[in-house]
């Protein structure tokens, strides 16, 4: 039965005018101001990142690597599976003949401000065999099956290789179960931690967490329930993150998961996903489910599978999205049947749209194509409808490279007179320079995104997003009866297409998006989606470096501090 009642319990009058109702937690004062429920993104799981969630930082290592002799790599791990060489918790039994070792990287290219990283780690393994650990490791110690080692972040990696595996005489006892701990957890470890404890208290505060880049659904090949990721694979870095280490960390933390099932996945996959969140998330918790991620999104494949869907079905073009809200409707109402008589309580069940496309959400939300079968349309089977919150990707794009270049140029100009106006000289006025080249660019950077005033263009600002876009999600969220929420949001000034590889303008672009200039304009991006009406302003993402392919993480490195980190946590706490 579809939840038809949310129509009227989800929302109350304010005089001639439906309001949703608020997902986030009421004040406690019952002065009916309510809280506000912020959201967060944590970043990926990958060698290469700077946040290491894990204590067991095995758990991010790469995929394995089959190297061949004289050579860095030659087979990866769908190879080395498919041959057969792998068991079941993803360990290789043997190495080939035509491979000289099967290893894999861990933290890599770390900035060397990431100084929690560095320090001396132990890695542990059972099993017989030869295990050799390189790269960026110094005072390497072996013991038995031990091996001790100091790192400090930088350019490079931790280059791991098993280069022979397994009991001489029969090949049984292979390698398994390496884990790499920092020593200063090995105590935590030992009494079954699993995350590093300054990132607990990083989240303390977010209302709900959002697993999409830890259950990798862009491009995901899951489908089936035994093809889930397991609490023992050798890393959580080639399936996605096991559901119950999710689960830990929510029900440790008491804030809410969303969840973003695989497009591929099967009825009987979220059955067996809703039934394991329905029995183990602690009780006063809530579950966001979201089908997939993104499948507007023509980057990912789950948009060219829905679109074949669709046309299979159908046998009309263009119809991916009635297709999305088709099967996100039928996941939402089998999580639905699971949680049974507490899902208006447990469960929160998402649909989504591109923020950008006005007008686009309807093919998901009515699905005229589904109706036309005797369905009723998407929008019944849900509760929330959820947007992203980002701003000023236009100035990343090539026709702006000139305007950009400009602000470079006269920045630096303007940094170039101080000194001189002060009377430095050098290595004091190269630090001056160094310190102030980019700030008459940062000004002009913050006029621009927030209303376009020094090009003449409005779109893709604070004022357009908040004057013009989000009002449109909120009056279709209104008129389906649902909560508007957020699913990402925050900066998106990164460079787009050939500008990916300009490093000038990629420099600036990483600084602007730490300055207080951009704190200001998170302080109003934040403020505004609030004063909308909506709920849950969602950052993309907690932590992560820096680069030519964007800026996302509000922090760069787990020790870091920043304007617009201090933004955030500000609007949070408000």
């Amino acid at each position: 039965m579809i939840r038809r009642d949310f129509l009227l319990s989800g929302l109350v009058l304010s005089g001639s005018t439906l309001l949703p109702l608020s997902l986030s937690a009421q004040d406690s004062a019952g002065d009916g101001a309510r809280k506000r429920g912020m959201a967060v993104n944590p970043g990926g799981i990958a060698d290469w990142a700077s946040l290491q969630p894990f204590i067991d930082v095995m758990k991010s290592a790469r995929s394995w690597i089959g190297h061949m002799p004289g050579q860095w790599g030659g087979q990866d791990h769908h190879d080395l599976e498919a041959a057969g060489h792998l068991d079941e918790n993803g360990w290789p039994t043997r190495i080939p003949p035509e491979l000289s070792a099967i290893g894999t990287v861990l933290l890599t290219d770390l900035p060397e401000e990431a100084h929690l990283l560095a320090g001396r780690y132990v890695l542990r393994y059972e099993g017989e065999g030869i295990l050799e650990v390189g790269g960026r490791v110094r005072n390497r110690r072996r013991r038995g099956k031990e091996i001790s080692f100091d790192f400090t972040p930088g350019d490079g990696l931790i280059d791991l290789r098993i280069t022979r595996t397994g009991n001489k005489e029969d090949g049984s006892d292979h390698i398994r179960n390496i884990t790499i701990v920092h020593e200063r957890h090995l105590d935590a470890h030992a009494a079954g931690e699993i995350f590093d404890p300054i990132w607990l208290d990083l989240l303390d505060g977010f209302e709900v967490i959002r697993f999409m880049n830890w259950m990798a659904p862009n491009d995901s090949t899951q489908d089936t329930w035994a093809n889930r990721p397991r609490v023992n694979d050798y890393a959580w870095t080639y399936k996605g993150v096991p559901l119950e280490i999710m689960l830990d960390l929510v029900n440790r933390l008491r804030v809410d998961p969303w969840f973003t099932v695989p497009h591929l996945s099967d009825d009987e996959y979220n059955h067996n996903f809703a039934t394991m969140v329905r029995d183990r998330l602690a009780p006063g918790l809530r579950a966001y489910v979201e089908y997939s991620n993104e499948v507007w999104n023509w980057q990912f494949s789950q948009a060219a599978w829905a679109d074949e869907q669709a046309r299979a079905r159908w046998g009309k073009d263009n119809a991916w999205l009635q297709f999305y809200g088709m099967r996100a409707a039928e996941i939402s109402e089998i999580w639905r049947k699971e949680f049974g008589e507490s899902a208006d309580e447990r469960l929160v069940r998402v649909i989504s749209s591109q923020t950008g496309w006005l007008g686009l959400e309807d093919m998901a939300l009515n699905a005229p194509l589904w109706q036309s079968e005797g369905n009723p349309p998407p929008h019944s089977f849900f509760d929330a409808y959820t947007v992203t919150g980002y701003f000023g990707s236009r100035i990343g794009n090539e026709e702006y490279a000139p305007m950009v270049r400009g602000w470079l140029r006269r920045s630096l100009r303007e940094a170039e007179e101080s000194a001189d106006e002060q009377g430095l000289s050098g290595q004091e006025r190269k630090t001056w320079i160094a310190d102030h080249r980019y700030d008459a660019a940062v000004k002009q950077a913050q006029k621009e995104l927030r209303d376009g005033s020094v090009s003449g263009e409005g779109s893709d600002t604070l004022a357009h997003l908040m004057g013009e876009v989000w009002p449109w999600h909120m009056n279709v969220a209104r008129k389906h009866g649902l909560s508007l929420i957020m699913y990402e949001g925050g900066t998106h000034v990164v460079g787009i297409g050939p500008m990916v590889d300009d490093e000038e303008i990629t420099d600036f672009f990483i600084h602007l998006n730490y300055t207080p200039e951009m704190a200001e304009l998170y302080h109003e991006l934040i403020s505004g989606w609030y004063d909308l009406g909506a709920d849950l302003f969602n950052i993309f993402v907690d932590v992560g470096v820096p680069g030519k392919w964007g800026s996302w993480g509000g922090l760069r490195f787990l020790s870091d501090s920043n304007p617009r980190w201090d933004a955030i946590i500000a609007e949070r706490d408000a």
